[in-house]
């Protein structure tokens, strides 16, 4: 699919140029706004049919560069860009009836991004006009084509692949509410809650992954991390999961490696090791490398990189899509200040870590910490 984009991408280009002549600068100013513009409607469109159909918006980042300004919920996080061009949400099953929620979802997003490209049509009297028709169309077509990556989801799967899912990969998104409770009880830190759903889960859908998940986040967060690393690598070995679900299986693995390396429960040459060869066999996978960010920190905060966990823990922590998984962040920040034996600014992270999940275990260990030096 790689290809067909750079393909499709070159047409574009040389259709422009053909179609506007001298004017060809203008054209291709107009195709990128075009493709900016159709990309942003494909997000808006998701959005909107979330509110609509009963899905659950889990995270709103809009813009690229730096955070200007966020809002953090526990189940929901919304973050504001310095350069406010294009966006990405996030939406998640809430109620019965998954599968045909989320169909509509992508039905109308479909609907108002064709509505948009045609739209553009009606500027072709420009030569911008004609560049932004050209791309926002091609971009559209693309969207056409039923895609499912670790990075994305194109409409064309929401609505021509998923109506004809079944088996396994049904029964996880008619399951998700349930999961979904589970995990709320886990991101506002109701362990006893969390682990009682699982127990239901696991009794009706033993088989399904995120089940498996809700008992590896709920482990993770007793600090057992072994026995979450054991319960993540029996996963490897199975038959029925494609590349999306193994990129997202090897990623956990290693972000449970270099958590157990850190609690000192695993041996650092093996650990650290175990957390590299997982995330590059992610990345083959199609795992898109800025999610490995808060990773990637706490391996550099292990290996005595202070200077690069910080930066690292701080793309992490504007990109996180969560209360707890920015406060996890913004902890390996603070270890990282700590390290270079400044506890005035590790303190700043710390605070703002304990105010989103002071729960944490790891956020309440850094701020103990913090108090006795």
């Amino acid at each position: 699919m790689t290809v067909v984009r750079w393909v499709v991408t070159a047409l574009v280009v040389v259709g422009t140029i053909a179609w506007t002549l001298w004017d060809f600068h203008l054209g291709l100013a107009g195709a990128l706004v075009g493709l900016l513009l159709e990309l942003t409607a494909v997000q808006a469109g998701l959005a909107l049919g979330a509110v609509l159909f009963g899905l659950r918006i889990t995270h709103v980042i809009i813009g690229l560069g730096s955070e200007v300004k966020s809002w953090t919920k526990t189940h929901q996080r919304i973050v504001l860009r310095n350069i406010p061009v294009l966006a990405t949400i996030g939406i998640t099953g809430l109620k019965p009836g998954v599968r045909r929620r989320t169909v509509r979802t992508g039905a109308f997003s479909m609907v108002f991004c064709a509505a948009i490209a045609a739209a553009t049509w009606l500027a072709t009297g420009s030569a911008f006009g004609k560049g932004m028709a050209l791309a926002a169309t091609a971009c559209f077509l693309l969207q056409l084509a039923p895609i499912e990556r670790p990075g994305n989801t194109s409409l064309g799967w929401f609505v021509f692949k998923l109506p004809k899912l079944s088996g396994r990969r049904l029964g996880e998104l008619e399951a998700r509410p349930r999961v979904l409770a589970g995990m709320d009880a886990y991101h506002r830190g109701d362990l006893d809650e969390a682990e009682r759903i699982y127990d239901e889960l696991v009794r009706d859908h033993p088989d399904l992954i995120t089940v498996v998940g809700l008992k590896v986040v709920t482990t993770c967060a007793r600090q057992k991390y072994l026995d979450a690393l054991q319960t993540v690598i029996g996963l490897n070995g199975r038959q029925d999961l494609n590349a999306r679900e193994l990129a997202f299986i090897m990623a956990t693995t290693a972000g449970i490696a270099v958590l157990a390396v850190e609690a000192g429960q695993f041996p650092a040459e093996v650990g650290l090791e175990t957390a590299r060869n997982m995330l590059n066999n992610a990345y083959e996978a199609g795992y898109p490398k800025h999610r490995a960010n808060g990773t990637l920190a706490i391996m550099a905060l292990l290996e005595g990189d202070t200077a690069k966990a910080r930066q690292l823990g701080g793309w992490a922590a504007e990109s996180s899509e969560n209360a707890l998984g920015r406060a996890d962040d913004l902890a390996t920040i603070a270890r990282a200040w700590m390290a270079d034996g400044n506890n005035a600014k590790a303190r700043e992270f710390v605070a703002e870590a304990h105010e989103l999940a002071g729960w944490s275990p790891r956020v309440a260990a850094t701020r103990a910490r913090l108090e006795i030096s």
